[in-house]
């Protein structure tokens, strides 16, 4: 039996270091191997991942319109109204481009005009080169006669002619190509539409299967953020399309619905979609108005409405958005560019939004986060663990003393070391770091803890209340009471850490010796919770009035177990830790200060080795 039960858990244990192994070139050849899959199976998936997209961008109308009319209906009404949408784009679209086109012929004097006078503006240098190419091309054309004359007789096959039936089934096979695939679209996308909770089930099931941490809830969630996302993006970009649209009107340019369409379609391309939107109507402005000015008027146009959107109104219709990286979008527009061609350009965003947020939930699709992730919400720690990483203990601590400065120190505490101390323990456990690397963090951070924290001002009150922090033994963490304690302190309370690896005689002797008010007791690990019971057991037999905080995931955990010990309270929060303490302040104020003496000083260093 020993032996059925153990072989499991060793090839569990093999298949983990062979997996972490491969943690550092798993995304790479994930990549390399979708990039394949994405082009030979392009007639498939490139359907399917537009029938996605419009599936996402659409599901919170769906979800609105569930309630009142049901699911199967909400999906055949938005799939009917996105269908007439994109139908009547495209319709206006060929017939308005078609329109243009004869306009412009029209001009041909006036382009003819303004080409001339460009030729007679041509520097000398440059009319110089022309005639040097001429020159080249003359003497190529002389050659070439010469040589077709010398090169010998060959026998050329002629190819049978098709028959008529093939000549008249030819043009229409791409037309009938796009109309399946449209088809397709519109099918895929009801279905996703109207299938969307047991989709979202089986997807559960399905990385269950695969040993994938996933929730249905978190699946939920990551839904509705890439929706709203992108639905509001959709918004903008409209928004922006009739911004244009009045103003090309403004200028005096035909068609100018014609531009504000193609400019809120060319908006989803990142970057260069705006200048690709302008090319066309400057090409007209140029054609039909006899100076320059216009075309000016028509490029400046796109140009400056594209700024206001994107940094006055984007940021306050959509707020922060997914968090997309500015430079990941860029590459991720490259790569869908060089994949699908103009379907991948105008898709780019939208993939790229939905593998950020999957990122963000899915562990497994985490380097997506990183990949696409804007550092700029990661940067209040991120700068600091990359120092910290690079042995560069200076730059860590510029970082942190710069942002307590501009912050303050509690911000200083939730954002840059905590998350920073946090980010070191999960890189650590999936071995991407070493444990060299998570000591010198953690010991930097305990350090500037205790430096933050003597940059303020403390005040010092007669009668002022004395809180001791201590950990069990066995208790590995401290940092999170440290923070705790330091930030008491500038409150003007003499609260003092005792340090780690103390034995529960130390901790006793101490706190009788000294008399603190409180005592606070972290406790982290579930298992040094029967040690942390023990002490406060024997702190309770010496001091009986003493009063004893608890707090920690552990201590939560067992939150029973502690306050019969005889804890007086198990905090789950530095709010409930400044409730108590305040509690405690007015009931001294109240009856005096005890006679165990806070008048006392408390001796000895502020906090032992940690």
């Amino acid at each position: 039996m020993e032996k059925l039960s153990t072989e499991p858990v060793i090839a569990e244990h093999e298949q983990d270091e062979r997996a972490d192994g491969l943690g550092g070139a798993g995304p790479i050849l994930a990549i390399i191997l979708a990039t394949v899959v994405l082009s030979l199976a392009k007639e498939i998936l490139m359907p399917l991942t537009m029938a996605a997209l419009l599936a996402v961008i659409f599901s919170p109308i769906a979800s609105r319109l569930d309630r009142f009319v049901g699911n199967f209906v909400s999906a055949a009404l938005v799939v009917i109204a996105a269908v007439t949408i994109v139908v009547g784009i495209g319709y206006f679209l060929t017939v308005e481009l078609t329109a243009v086109a004869v306009q412009v012929t029209d001009y041909t004097d006036n382009i003819a005009t303004k080409l001339s006078s460009l030729k007679g503006s041509t520097p000398e240098w440059m009319v110089r080169v022309e005639d040097a190419i001429k020159e080249v091309e003359e003497q190529i054309s002389d050659v070439t006669p010469r040589a077709r004359r010398s090169k010998p007789t060959s026998v050329v096959q002629v190819p049978a002619t098709q028959s008529d039936l093939e000549e008249a089934v030819k043009p229409a096979i791409p037309i009938l190509s796009g109309l399946f695939e449209a088809l397709l679209i519109v099918v895929l996308m009801f279905f996703l539409l109207y299938g969307r909770n047991d989709l979202r089930d089986r997807l559960v099931r399905l990385a269950a299967r695969g040993r994938i941490t996933l929730s249905a809830e978190a699946i939920g969630t990551a839904g509705a953020a890439v929706g709203r996302y992108l639905l509001l993006f959709t918004l903008t970009n409209l928004g922006y399309g009739v911004a244009i649209g009045l103003t090309i009107w403004m200028i005096g340019l035909p068609n100018p619905v014609l531009w504000g369409a193609l400019a809120a379609l060319f908006r989803f391309v990142p970057y260069v979609g705006v200048p690709i939107a302008a090319l066309l109507p400057m090409f007209v402005a140029f054609a039909v108005s006899p100076g320059w000015s216009q075309s000016v008027e028509v490029f400046a146009a796109f140009v400056i409405l594209d700024q206001i959107v994107g940094y006055l109104v984007e940021p306050f219709l959509i707020g922060r958005g997914v968090g997309l990286s500015p430079l990941g979008l860029l590459f991720s527009a490259m790569y869908w560019g060089w994949l699908w061609g103009l379907p991948g350009l105008l898709i780019a965003t939208s993939v790229t939004a939905c593998l950020k947020v999957a990122g963000d939930y899915i562990p497994a699709l985490g380097f997506f986060a990183v990949l696409f992730g804007d550092d700029s919400r990661r940067e209040d720690y991120h700068d600091y663990y990359r120092s910290l990483l690079e042995l560069d203990q200076t730059s860590a601590r510029t970082i942190a003393v710069g942002y307590c400065d501009k912050n303050g120190l509690e911000p200083t505490f939730d954002d840059v070391l905590a998350p920073a101390v946090v980010l070191a323990g999960e890189e650590r456990a999936e071995n991407h770091i070493s444990e060299e690397n998570q000591n010198l963090i953690f010991e930097t951070t305990i350090a500037l803890v205790k430096e933050l924290g003597d940059r303020f001002n403390k005040p010092r009150l007669r009668g002022r209340l004395r809180i001791v922090g201590v950990t069990p033994p066995g208790e590995v963490h401290s940092l999170g009471l440290q923070m705790l304690l330091e930030l008491l302190r500038r409150t003007g309370i003499a609260a003092n850490f005792l340090g780690m690896e103390k034995t529960a005689a130390e901790i006793c002797a101490f706190v009788n010796q000294y008399a603190p008010d409180m005592v606070f007791i972290s406790c982290t690990t579930t298992e040094c919770v029967p040690a942390a019971i023990e002490l406060v057991r024997a702190l309770i037999a010496q001091s009986p009035r003493l009063s004893i905080i608890g707090g920690g995931p552990a201590a939560l955990e067992h939150r029973a177990d502690l306050l019969e010990a005889g804890v007086a309270q198990i905090c789950g929060s530095r709010g409930e830790v400044r409730h108590a303490v305040r509690l405690s302040v007015l009931r001294r104020s109240v009856s005096g200060p005890s006679q165990t003496g806070s008048d006392r000083p408390l001796a000895g260093p502020r906090t032992a080795s940690s």
